[in-house]
């Protein structure tokens, strides 16, 4: 990608404070952040540090208080509750630590009805197709609690992929995973953001993890401690 371009990605200046009173906390502190369009970054740092609330606040699950997050060059914080829905629905997939499945429903139902409800017609074809490429075509009409945790996570990311999103976030996608079945996961997150071309941004305590990516952050105390871009430690204090 040319270095011209603009960012996919592009945070300037965000605060984020969470609680109230004497139990308020400020998290990100004055953040300023670019993501290349297909890049993988990896966000790293000790708990408490911010890691979570700045993916949050990147796939607009979380609302600054003050500050901007661009995404593909529009400013979600300026948009409504139903058209940030919309936008999530449509460009950003997530993966979480915990893979928050519809109990109810089957493999294939928990990976359509995001679909449908955002009106796709081919949901359940999507639906499947996309099972298929994480390894699942066989466990289409599987609960969760059928699943082992390995294939649970592979439905989770199967949801994730099946609009086809610009932006794929994932918060220690491997965090309630053995090693073996988290190597997995890992190995296919990569190769569908590689082979997509989707952004990939990801936290995990993992440094070894993290180093696949093309890029790392650490996050100290809600600021960027480290950007291994720049070849050099930034400066907290100064931020």
């Amino acid at each position: 990608m040319s270095s011209s371009s603009a960012p996919t990605i592009a945070l300037r200046d965000v605060h984020v404070s969470l609680g109230r009173g004497a139990a308020r906390v400020h998290i990100l502190k004055g953040l300023d952040l670019d993501v290349a369009a297909g890049e993988a970054l990896g966000i790293t740092g000790h708990s408490g540090s911010g890691k979570s609330t700045l993916l949050m606040v990147l796939a607009g699950l979380e609302r600054p208080e003050r500050g901007s997050v661009r995404l593909e060059g529009q400013d979600i914080t300026a948009l409504g509750e139903d058209a940030l829905a919309g936008l999530r629905g449509r460009r950003i997939g997530i993966v979480f630590q915990s893979f928050h499945l519809i109990p109810t429903m089957t493999a294939l139902e928990n990976v359509a009805v995001p679909l449908e409800l955002a009106g796709r017609s081919d949901a359940l074809e999507v639906a499947r197709r996309e099972l298929d490429a994480v390894g699942l075509a066989h466990r289409l009409d599987h609960y969760p609690a059928q699943l082992s945790g390995g294939e649970q996570q592979r439905v989770a990311l199967a949801r994730a992929l099946a609009p086809d999103p610009a932006i794929l976030v994932a918060d220690e996608p491997t965090g309630n995973l053995d090693d073996a079945t988290g190597e997995s996961i890992v190995e296919l997150i990569f190769a569908t953001r590689a082979a997509r071309g989707a952004t990939l941004v990801l936290v995990t305590h993992d440094a070894d993890l993290a180093a696949r990516c093309d890029r790392t952050i650490r996050l100290r105390s809600g600021r960027i401690e480290t950007d291994d871009r720049l070849g050099e430690p930034l400066s907290v204090a100064a931020q």
